[in-house]
């Protein structure tokens, strides 16, 4: 048998200098994308609420989903995430799965991301049992690759 010393830890690889910045984390796709406004954020919230209420909900949530400001502000992602739990409270129960069969694979998995933000959030606890029906119904479509997806995913909602 080879003499082996298992118990040899390179720590050169522990240097500050060898380590990635967060920012070339970022995917190229999403790295060159202009941040978006505040004012932005609460426009495209008003015209949300504007087809919820003619009750087009699964296009006001296809559209949210299909524009998340990944390299916005925290302020913003809050204003949006917002925006997103307003569509997912409003809409029946029994419609949630006819809504998520509509959705594309992307717009599912960011679906999915939003469902965990909204989760860890102190004030969405009163729509947790929206949130896990919404959750259910996602995983029912996407199967589990969406949960591996989300966390294999680097971009942030």
């Amino acid at each position: 048998m080879a003499n082996v010393n298992f118990r040899r830890i390179n720590i050169d690889i522990l240097e500050p200098e060898n380590n990635i910045a967060p920012e070339e984390l970022v995917p190229p796709s999403i790295a060159n994308l202009p941040p978006a406004s505040v004012a932005e954020i609460q426009s495209f919230g008003q015209s949300v609420r504007a087809a919820l209420s003619r009750g087009d909900h699964a296009d006001a949530l296809a559209a949210a989903l299909g524009n998340p400001p990944y390299t916005s502000s925290e302020e913003v992602k809050a204003i949006h995430l917002t925006t997103i739990l307003e569509i997912l409270s409003t809409v029946k129960s029994t419609d949630i799965s006819k809504i998520v069969e509509k959705l594309s694979s992307e717009d599912r998995d960011t679906l999915i991301k939003y469902l965990y933000k909204g989760m860890g959030v102190p004030e969405s606890h009163g729509i947790s049992g929206v949130l896990l029906a919404w959750h259910e119904k996602v995983i029912e479509v996407s199967g589990q690759g969406a949960i591996v997806r989300f966390l294999s995913d680097r971009r942030m909602v």
